[in-house]
């Protein structure tokens, strides 16, 4: 197994019991004692766990990632409104990369394009497309993560390098003046990876994204458009047009915070 499978698998094992030992990787991983606490290591730099006597913890403070379902309907007026504006951009026989991230899913609920190419590891968004016959839906496959109901590893990477695609639909749990920051290092991975093969990077995210914060980030550079809900600053405004990044805001009188 590769290191980041297992540091992913370390840390929903800690959102379940909280804390795990050396010797609990060592078992349940079938590595040794050396390669545990270089896990240990790399996951304390990151700054996702905290150091214990005999292994790690997650942080006392740390705001655990609510289950996929919950996001799904936290925001979801606001979302709805996103996904229908963003799905207008998706033309017939396009092939398009679907992001795992709950605002996307409604823009796969909403397309009207025809003939396209759907290409995801989002166990949700492969669901919502299959129920229109004439898309050809291509899962990419890997380590399935159960809370967030997605598919990850080494696997997705390699074969997201080898599609060319139209579009990318993405997600974000934050959107600074300077990029786009998610919770975990994978994740920037695979954005940044369909962000390569896409002629066109679509980022759809609620206004209450543009207020919060996370941790690693992915370079704004990497977006082509932004779908919001509400009117973002004037500061964030001028970020864009310097970059040539086309904003559409849906301005809608749902006020409630979503998460991506």
């Amino acid at each position: 197994m590769f290191q980041e499978a297992r540091l992913l698998k370390i840390l929903d094992y800690l959102q379940q019991h909280e804390s795990m030992s050396v010797g609990e990787i060592c078992s349940k991983f079938e590595v040794s004692r050396d390669t545990a606490r270089r896990d240990i290591v790399k996951l304390v730099q990151e700054g996702v766990v905290v150091r214990t006597h005999g292994g790690v913890a997650l942080p006392e403070l740390q705001k655990v990632l609510s289950s996929y379902q919950d996001r799904l309907i936290e925001g979801s007026s606001s979302k709805n409104h996103i996904g229908q504006l963003a799905a207008k951009l998706i033309h017939d026989h396009e092939t398009v990369f679907f992001d795992v991230s709950t605002t996307v899913q409604f823009v796969a609920e909403h397309i009207q394009a025809r003939q396209i190419t759907a290409v995801t590891h989002s166990i949700d968004n492969a669901g919502v497309l299959s129920k229109r016959e004439d898309l050809s839906i291509y899962v990419l496959g890997g380590y399935l993560h159960t809370q967030n109901r997605l598919l990850y590893g080494p696997s997705v990477l390699d074969k997201i390098s080898e599609i060319k695609a139209d579009k990318a639909y993405i997600g974000a749990t934050s959107v600074q003046s300077d990029g786009l920051y998610y919770p975990y290092e994978e994740d920037v991975r695979v954005k940044k990876e369909m962000a390569k093969q896409s002629d066109q990077v679509i980022l759809v995210a609620d206004h209450s994204k543009f207020s919060a914060k996370s941790r690693f980030k992915l370079d704004i550079d990497y977006v082509d458009i932004i779908v919001t809900d509400q009117s973002i600053s004037e500061e964030m405004k001028e970020v864009l047009d310097r970059k040539n990044i086309t904003l559409f805001e849906c301005t809608t009188n749902n006020a409630q915070d979503g998460v991506e």
